[in-house]
């Protein structure tokens, strides 16, 4: 039952189509869609089994000059804005790890290692702990950096620091308490597995000075997910949401503009932008290159650890849940 479904998406075409006509819906028909090409990406399926894919325009794509001398500050440091801080996901799910593979994040200039995370066995809902080294991957490690954490049916995903659980806090300690990194809230689409995903984030703000809002909730209803739910006007937070792709007859599919960076069909290719501050900037992007491979792009607001938490909600969410 923590099987990905990944392996579903590539052997059922009936839910999404990952094979090499993924692209163009056909590859004989490419030469008359020069429009369509790499840069054009799948997000989920067709009605009837096609590949979905996406032709949008976007704001300008640029890659981030990024110093990562300091690396747990710059995994906490907000990305820049304007320019995109280029990184890939490789999943190891072999032998006794297919069920509890381990998701490893890289830069993509020099392919520098930056975190890796695995869902923690015996919980009931799922729980990702974030790790600085790949090969220590415990709870009580120096090398522990964060975890993601959903509710019970898998639709509600928050995203903390390396923090103390509050509960376990004392007195002026709150310090130590863990921060709320990000809260991603998925939601049943009206087509339901046949359709895209629709998806909401909420990240802290961050001030002109790069600062990030700190938010340490100590009850459950001073989180963001129930600050956003309990509709209160929070100027502490961002709201993103998923670019919605738009059908396109053409190629008989859902499509969105990855300007190259994403390549292969699979309902977890997203999208993420402030409809409240500039409908069309992309904040972060996600998608499949590979069986085991995914391109996360992100900026400002987002810094790297979020993204990575993200990326990783994307991973649990199944498509039983649309």
């Amino acid at each position: 039952e923590d099987e990905d479904e990944d392996e579903d998406e590539d052997e059922e075409p009936s839910r999404v189509e990952t094979s090499s006509s993924s692209l163009s819906g056909r590859r004989t028909q490419r030469s008359s869609r020069e429009a369509m090409d790499d840069s054009v990406a799948p997000t989920s399926e067709a009605e009837g089994g096609k590949a979905q894919l996406a032709v949008r325009p976007v704001a300008s794509y640029v890659p981030a000059v990024i110093d990562t001398s300091d690396l747990r500050a710059f995994l906490m440091r907000p990305g820049p804005s304007g320019a995109m801080v280029q990184c890939y996901i490789q999943r190891r799910k072999t032998g006794m790890a297919r069920l509890f593979p381990t998701y490893e994040l890289y830069l993509k200039e020099g392919d520098k290692f930056l975190m890796a995370a695995r869902k923690r066995k015996k919980n009931k809902s799922s729980n990702y702990l974030i790790s600085l080294d790949k090969d220590d991957l415990a709870r009580n490690s120096g090398n522990f950096f964060g975890k993601l954490r959903s509710n019970f049916i898998g639709t509600e995903f928050t995203l903390y620091d390396k923090g103390s659980n509050p509960d376990k806090v004392e007195g002026t300690d709150l310090v130590m308490a863990r921060q709320e990194m990000a809260c991603v809230l998925y939601k049943q689409n009206v087509l339901g597995a046949r359709g895209p995903r629709k998806m909401k984030v909420m990240v802290p703000d961050v001030d002109e000075d790069g600062e990030r809002v700190s938010f340490r909730p100590q009850a459950a209803d001073e989180s963001m997910l129930e600050r956003y739910k309990s509709a209160q006007d929070d100027d502490e937070v961002q709201v993103l949401k998923n670019k919605p792709p738009k059908w396109n007859d053409q190629v008989g599919a859902y499509v969105l503009n990855f300007n190259g960076r994403v390549t292969r069909a699979s309902v977890k290719n997203f999208q993420l932008y402030n409809p409240s501050k500039d409908p069309e900037a992309v904040l972060m992007q996600f998608g499949r290159v590979g069986k085991d491979a995914f391109t996360m792009d992100f900026q400002h607001p987002l810094c790297a650890l979020q993204a990575f938490g993200i990326a990783l909600s994307s991973f649990d969410y199944k498509i039983a849940c649309e």
